[in-house]
């Protein structure tokens, strides 16, 4: 009995210790230097127009209010983020889109993708009523999960076949295939000071620097 009571204290003691270090680390904030009171969120906008689920987002690059958004109502809408106006509304080919992103250079193309395992895509005008593609990107053999422009002639695009392509847009061809993952590719992110540089993460529980 006096074995079984000595190992019970010592679980009282190492739990005594364990709480102390969390409250130790717990700050209640997500800047450790924030002493003061936490300044709650609250939305700025409120963006209307889609009449389903909207699957993905971009903002346009530095300087632009616009941001583009996809949405399984089989639209992708161009918005002023600032002003909540709808600058232009595309049809997409399927709804089931999974994807969309703004070229950040010139603010001039759109593209998307989903479960057509197609990129699509839209130099964007003064024509509201764009309806089709530039160009559709197809050598995928999965959904198309994520896409991001690296500059106005190339974009990488990530699938549920476990590839990465990045893109030549002026031929409209594949310009190299990254086979590393081992699973379904959720999302590419291009590297914001290298454009020879993009991480890629996966089902596989693995991020890839290529």
């Amino acid at each position: 009995m006096g074995e079984i009571n000595d190992v019970k204290e010592k679980l009282r003691s190492l739990k005594a210790e364990l709480k102390a270090a969390r409250q130790a680390k717990n700050n209640g904030g997500f800047d450790s230097s924030n002493k003061g009171p936490i300044v709650p969120l609250k939305n700025r906008r409120i963006l209307k127009g889609h009449f389903g689920k909207v699957y993905a987002m971009h903002w346009a690059g530095a300087g632009s209010e616009k941001l583009v958004s996809a949405s399984q109502d089989g639209k992708l809408i161009i918005w002023n983020g600032n002003t909540t106006n709808k600058i232009q509304a595309i049809p997409l080919r399927s709804s089931w889109v999974m994807t969309c992103a703004f070229e950040q250079k010139e603010n001039k193309y759109v593209a998307c993708g989903g479960l057509d395992n197609m990129c699509s895509i839209y130099t964007l005008s003064s024509d509201t009523a764009l309806t089709r593609a530039t160009c559709e990107l197809a050598a995928h053999d999965g959904y198309l999960s994520c896409c991001r422009f690296l500059d106005t002639r190339q974009i990488i695009t990530s699938s549920g076949d476990s590839t990465c392509i990045l893109w030549d847009l002026g031929a409209n061809q594949v310009k190299r295939s990254f086979t590393d993952h081992s699973g379904d590719v959720m999302s590419v992110s291009p590297c914001p000071t290298d454009a020879n540089l993009f991480v890629s993460g996966s089902c596989d529980a693995n991020l890839f620097v290529s």
